[in-house]
């Protein structure tokens, strides 16, 4: 039971000493819940090796191991919950719709989705000027396509494909690729700009891989790097200062991933996420009780962010963003 509880310690330790191995990206995207087991499986094992000395079972360093092992794991699981904490902030935000506000309603959609009644019942709800959808199918644009002609008119894809594929915008106002003016290679992602109230707003929605395993876990890390030096490219339009970078990003913000974006956004863009504490986006199927905080919604600061919520989006394994914008 001793060796137990050393083994626990060391996994926690792990993140902490070597915070760019997939090992360690897996523990801190989990974070809360691996926090939580850990503390649960010590106090047992404490228990358990305390009855058993009561019952004779001795020896001279069990004592000062236990009592080290015990000291070793607070340290660890206060600072992995400052960890957790240190990126939310408390600034909420004003639920009172403006007038002259953009809503949008982004989702990751997931590409088996087949609840299309659900999807439509949550489009007409909302009503939203734009729909920014990941993992947007052939199947559910044919599902919904007399909704979204009816409704969204204007349409912008990612550049791999001219099919209703990936990524995907629907709007009430008509949009302005921009995504054509650099190489995406095999991994795209959309980049275009809208008129509204008489100013240019310049969007990215982007999805990276999901790092489920070693070799997906180095394909987001180049596409989060592959994006930013993408968007250091755009300063031309960086300088009108109307930006959102809307973003499934799989990535937390505990990740040290994360800093790839916080390094050359900061100053520029602000994590709007950061204002709803302990936000989890993404429910994992397989194991339901386990969810991770990996969608995210940059804004520039000149850009008024107001009435955002999470809702749930029938059908996928994501929450939803419904926010409104205002110039």
């Amino acid at each position: 039971m001793i060796t137990t509880i050393f083994i626990t310690v060391l996994i926690f330790l792990f993140p902490l000493f070597f915070p760019g191995y997939y090992a360690s990206e897996l523990l801190i995207s989990f974070l809360p819940y691996i926090a939580a087991i850990s503390c649960v499986f010590v106090i047992i094992s404490f228990v358990y090796l305390k009855k058993k000395m009561k019952a004779g079972y001795q020896h001279p360093a069990h004592r000062y191991f236990r009592g080290i092992s015990f000291l070793a794991f607070c340290f660890l699981f206060f600072w992995y919950s400052r960890q957790f904490n240190h990126f939310y902030v408390t600034e909420p935000f004003t639920q009172e719709i403006q007038t002259w506000s953009l809503k949008i309603l982004f989702a990751n959609i997931h590409k088996d989705n087949i609840n299309y009644e659900g999807i439509k019942k949550t489009i007409s709800d909302t009503d939203p000027d734009m729909l920014m959808f990941v993992e947007f199918a052939d199947h559910h644009y044919e599902h919904l396509k007399d909704l979204l002609k009816a409704k969204y008119p204007y349409t912008n894809n990612t550049t791999r494909s001219k099919t209703f594929v990936g990524s995907m915008v629907f709007s009430k106002y008509p949009l302005t690729n921009k995504a054509e003016d650099f190489p995406q290679w095999m991994w795209r992602y959309g980049y275009f700009s809208l008129v509204y109230s008489g100013q240019q707003l310049y969007f990215y929605l982007v999805h990276t891989s999901s790092p489920d395993s070693y070799d997906h876990f180095v394909m987001r890390n180049n596409q989060l790097r592959s994006f930013v030096q993408d968007f250091q490219k755009h300063e031309s339009d960086r300088k009108l200062d109307n930006i959102v970078v809307v973003w499934d990003f799989n990535v937390t913000p505990r990740s040290p991933y994360y800093d790839i974006l916080t390094t050359v956004f900061s100053g520029e863009l602000e994590n709007q996420t950061k204002r709803i504490p302990f936000l989890f986006t993404r429910r994992f199927k397989e194991f339901p009780l386990f969810q991770a905080h990996i969608d995210h919604v940059w804004t520039t600061p000149s850009l008024a962010v107001h009435s955002f919520k999470t809702i749930a989006m029938p059908g996928s394994d994501h929450k939803a963003f419904l926010f409104t914008i205002k110039l």
